[in-house]
């Protein structure tokens, strides 16, 4: 992601109701957020008189209007029916790549974030790099609901990293495939592959590991050997993965740490429960 200036328009005489114009930006702001062509927080004000937003654009070309959802459209037109001029971007990084890898050169997707992350949760499954979410031929819609999951994950990653009286109840929800945001999650993948053509796996978070067996665990879902043959070596990229289960679409590492076997239980294959499917 890039750091950008985005300036909306000019109050020089001061004619312009400030708090309507803000508005219309604030909101065309949110729309780009959601439809994947931002990322994180942006930064807001009045400068010179004039109504500008500090922000992290996914691509130098994010903002050209053939990438805007038809919410996104719709909220650019406001922008520019309040301030009587298109907002123009200004890129403030200092080296911006001219070629940038195309989701159709991905042969897999895998869906992923965590705390420290604001870019897309869709990453190339053969290089690790996120793909924006406008890019992907999905609906805007389901870029919504994508945007929802992820700052969902996040939350809860962020509860559990803290620890305190709910880390484990927000860490099942990160760490077991069957528990309702691993659900969702799941249920996302489905409709990504179902509009790209390729597998989309679910990457299941694992940090409490078995002190023996660990390397040979089934997979939590089917309960079969999911442990790949090319399993990376130690320090390798984050996207080789050591589990990948092709039928449940679930991809996973060797946990981090062994020190509680009892939380090691949490993501396990365990066949007496009834397992909801994605819906």
């Amino acid at each position: 992601m890039y750091l950008a200036r985005l300036t909306f328009g000019a109050d020089a005489n001061g004619s312009l109701d400030r708090g309507t114009v803000q508005d219309a930006a604030e909101w065309y702001l949110a729309s780009l957020l959601k439809n994947g062509q931002i990322y994180g927080e942006w930064v807001e004000g009045w400068s010179g008189g004039q109504f500008v937003a500090y922000l992290n654009v996914a691509r130098p070309t994010s903002l050209e209007r053939r990438f805007h959802s038809e919410w996104s459209a719709q909220a650019l037109d406001k922008v520019v029916e309040a301030f009587g001029v298109p907002p123009q971007l200004e890129l403030l990084e200092d080296e911006v790549p001219t070629r940038y890898r195309r989701w159709e050169q991905s042969k897999s997707f895998y869906l992923f974030t965590h705390a420290f992350d604001e870019t897309s949760p869709v990453n190339c499954g053969d290089r690790g790099v996120p793909i924006p979410l406008y890019l992907l031929p999905v609906d805007q819609s389901l870029r919504e609901d994508l945007y929802r999951w992820a700052s969902a994950y996040v939350h809860l990653d962020n509860i559990w990293l803290n620890s305190g009286a709910l880390e484990m109840p927000a860490y099942r929800q990160i760490a077991d495939p069957t528990a309702e945001l691993s659900v969702d999650g799941r249920e996302l993948c489905g409709k990504i592959e179902s509009a790209v053509g390729r597998p989309v796996y679910y990457y299941v978070m694992r940090y409490w590991g078995r002190q023996t067996g660990e390397a040979t665990r089934v997979c939590p879902l089917c309960g079969k050997d999911w442990h790949t043959t090319d399993a990376p070596v130690k320090d390798a990229p984050f996207h080789q993965f050591d589990f990948r289960c092709e039928p449940c679409r679930l991809v996973s590492h060797i946990a981090s740490s062994d020190d509680n076997q009892r939380h090691a239980r949490i993501g396990e294959f365990n066949p007496k429960p009834r397992r909801r499917k994605p819906r």
